[in-house]
């Protein structure tokens, strides 16, 4: 029935897939699911019940301790799916994932960030990638002052940038959560001045920041380009990614509102919404890589926090 998927679980898997590319999510489990795939063709043919048994076999395949986090968390989606459409499942608990402990992300200063949009500035139009010399400046300096992931300023269409009203419309996000972005005065002229630039060099355009007509930047091609500013800059703050412009927004903002005394049980919950967090928590997690001033507050912890607001 299915030319990529071949197990007694094909039809399943394949139904899964469509109905999250429908939602909106990004093709993350195809990879694994595969590998599952192959596994039960491999040792369990004609297998059509996901049991416990079966589950744990899989992660414990080719491994000598923990289980490989991509594989526990993607049968455990498979097996949440399958009671969504009322077929006998064994859903792997959250609790029994193991998660790698999370590195500290870069914070610039304000000496690295004005030498890393130095080095943005400076790319000149290349025949390979036309029009990067307006893109990259632009696209990182939006992520840094909205704190968008990459994949959302990446995505962002035309139709998607209001500038009369500086609202950008974020659509199709990682937990399928649209939201509105208000943007300064100062973004809004940016990006006006950009999409001048960009109707004249591909009028009618589809994607506010379009490699080819009709299609966006590829992620490669943005992470490539970060990479390419840190190296002009000197080789700035190893190991970060575009992402890290995203937590250099949160961090930022938090740090701003500390310092003009707003209360951030009050306005915690604003940055989530902006943000498009899933959990509190993912926003309340910036409050750690903070200075210890921050601390002093008293909320460095989730408890007692009000839940996050509806964006």
């Amino acid at each position: 029935m299915s030319a990529t998927f071949s197990s007694g679980f094909a039809a399943q898997i394949e139904a899964m897939l469509e109905w999250r590319a429908g939602l909106g999510y990004a093709k993350t489990l195809v990879y694994p699911m595969k590998s599952f795939d192959r596994f039960c063709v491999a040792h369990r043919p004609g297998e059509t019940i996901l049991s416990r048994e079966l589950v744990t076999a899989w992660c414990e395949e080719g491994t000598r301790t923990e289980w490989p986090a991509y594989k526990a968390h993607a049968i455990r989606e498979f097996g949440k799916y399958l009671k969504i459409v009322d077929a006998e499942a064994f859903v792997l608990p959250a609790e029994w994932i193991s998660h790698r402990a999370r590195s500290l992300p870069h914070i610039f200063t304000d000496e690295e960030l004005a030498t890393f949009f130095s080095a943005a500035d400076s790319f000149t139009a290349c025949s390979a990638s036309p029009f990067r010399e307006y893109t990259i400046p632009v696209v990182f300096r939006l992520m840094l002052g909205c704190g968008l992931r990459p994949q959302e300023a990446r995505r962002l269409r035309r139709g998607d940038v209001d500038l009369d009203k500086a609202i950008l419309m974020i659509e199709q996000t990682k937990y399928n959560k649209d939201r509105r972005v208000p943007i300064d005065a100062g973004m809004a002229a940016l990006l006006a001045r950009f999409d001048e630039l960009a109707n004249l060099h591909r009028p009618g355009r589809e994607f506010f920041f379009e490699d080819h007509p009709g299609q966006p930047y590829r992620g490669r091609w943005l992470t490539a380009s970060y990479h390419r500013c840190r190296g002009m800059a000197g080789d700035l703050a190893p190991g970060s990614t575009p992402y890290t412009l995203r937590h250099n927004y949160a961090t930022r903002t938090l740090m701003r509102w500390v310092e003009e005394g707003r209360d951030l049980n009050v306005w915690l919950p604003y940055l989530s919404a902006y943000m498009g967090h899933e959990t509190y928590s993912a926003t309340a997690y910036y409050m750690h890589l903070l200075p210890e001033r921050l601390s002093a507050t008293g909320l460095t912890g989730t408890a007692g926090i009000i839940p996050e607001v509806t964006p």
